[in-house]
């Protein structure tokens, strides 16, 4: 932001978002940068992991697949298992994560976010240091990624944060369920007053 000139020009805080991976990257961000944030959202976060869950090792070897048709139907069926109805899976996304993945050092990359992910919580400090920022927790209930124990975990660190359970959706609840964008607009644009 500051190589672009974000926080010169605006002068003001910034409010992210983290989906997964990125959900413990915005903490993690948040966390080191206390000042400029205005507001966090965190969907279907890690950060509170131990380990892979099976579904995630289950993507870990889909995506390292050397033969490309078990590549496919391995992607797809972990896809597939993102979702609280399978149904929902477009075919596209298939083919543009295998898209992906083939390119120069995608696995590598995916490999080393996989490792990390897995194996690095947030420390007990660093939600200590958020804790007052306004910030909303969302989870589909049907995740077979980061499984619902973890938004309860979030609800133990955070607990002046908001919860939204979303139902009958999986990992990316804003995929499945379109009302989550207003929501999440909602939640935004309110302002804080604390």
């Amino acid at each position: 932001m500051e190589i672009i000139g974000i926080e010169e020009k605006q002068h003001k805080k910034i409010s992210i978002v983290g989906h997964s991976l990125g959900g413990y990257i915005a903490a993690e961000v948040a966390i080191g940068n206390r000042e400029m944030i205005e507001k966090l959202v965190l969907i279907d976060s890690s950060g509170m992991l131990e380990g892979p869950t099976p579904l995630l090792q289950q993507y870990l070897n889909a995506a390292m697949e050397t033969d490309p048709i078990l590549r496919y139907k391995k992607v797809q069926r972990v896809l597939e298992d993102l979702y609280a109805d399978r149904s929902r899976l477009l075919p596209v996304a298939v083919n543009i994560f295998i898209g992906t993945i083939g390119q120069q050092a995608a696995k590598h990359a995916f490999e080393l976010a996989f490792n990390n992910s897995t194996t690095r919580q947030i420390e007990p400090e660093g939600f200590k240091q958020i804790e007052d920022i306004p910030c909303l927790i969302i989870w589909g209930e049907k995740d077979n990624l980061i499984p619902i124990k973890y938004y309860e975990m979030f609800r133990q660190k955070l607990p002046k944060a908001k919860y939204e359970m979303i139902a009958d959706a999986g990992h990316a609840p804003f995929v499945e369920k379109a009302l989550l964008h207003e929501k999440l607009h909602t939640f935004l644009m309110q302002e804080d007053r604390s």
